[in-house]
């Protein structure tokens, strides 16, 4: 699949948290777009862990003075269980936190709590998903994880939408780049065969993630 390559290389290999000043600006830029252009529907986040990535969604929502919601999805349990597809870096159960940290972390940013949707992915997205999306950000991790996320979002995007992947590395195009999770690239490259976007790999520091935008409802 032919892809494009946005951003600016930076030469660290890993930073050890979750998000890093790069891929927070990335996401400032690619939520403040479909606000400010005001593309159809809500904006979601598929794995949403403590929240760190959704403050920040939510305070843009809260700039632009919005009447979009944030709707936020997670078992709270951690990772399912994991295939060889999906590497080692993790195993199942890592990553599990609590839907109180969530809640705690928005009030301490005074911000309004989102829709928060515990459960499984299969069970939460099927009926749990905005009938619109104007913004996705998915952070699954694993193959499994991001083929369920695509196949229930995809369809909901509108038109202009912008759908976020987090840990999408390409070493072909960044070998320093953070590839312990291959199953996330493979998922989106297999679900997206087919479609008409192409994802732009996008350069984050010691991470890396990609999106592409939805080019009809």
């Amino acid at each position: 699949m032919l892809q494009r390559l946005t951003g600016q290389k930076f030469s660290a290999t890993r930073s050890g948290i979750s998000t890093n000043v790069e891929q927070r600006m990335n996401m400032y830029h690619l939520v403040s777009q479909t606000i400010a252009y005001n593309v159809d529907g809500d904006l979601v986040e598929v794995g949403c862990n403590e929240g760190q990535s959704s403050v920040l969604i939510a305070k843009l929502i809260k700039g632009f003075n919005s009447s979009k919601k944030l709707h936020v999805y997670d078992s709270f349990e951690g990772l399912p269980s994991t295939r060889r597809v999906d590497g080692d870096a993790y195993k199942e159960g890592d990553l599990a936190t609590t839907e109180d940290v969530l809640i705690d972390n928005f009030k301490l940013h005074g911000l309004e709590l989102p829709v928060i949707h515990k459960g499984w992915f299969d069970d939460t997205l099927p009926d749990g998903l905005p009938e619109k999306i104007c913004f996705a950000h998915l952070d699954g991790d694993l193959y499994d994880s991001i083929s369920v996320s695509l196949k229930y979002v995809y369809p909901r995007l509108s038109k202009g939408a912008v759908c976020l992947i987090d840990d999408y590395c390409d070493p072909a195009i960044n070998p320093d780049g953070w590839d312990y999770l291959p199953g996330v690239k493979k998922a989106c490259d297999d679900f997206m065969a087919d479609k008409p976007e192409k994802i732009c790999y996008m350069y984050a520091g010691a991470f890396t993630h990609a999106f592409f935008r939805k080019s009809a409802d």
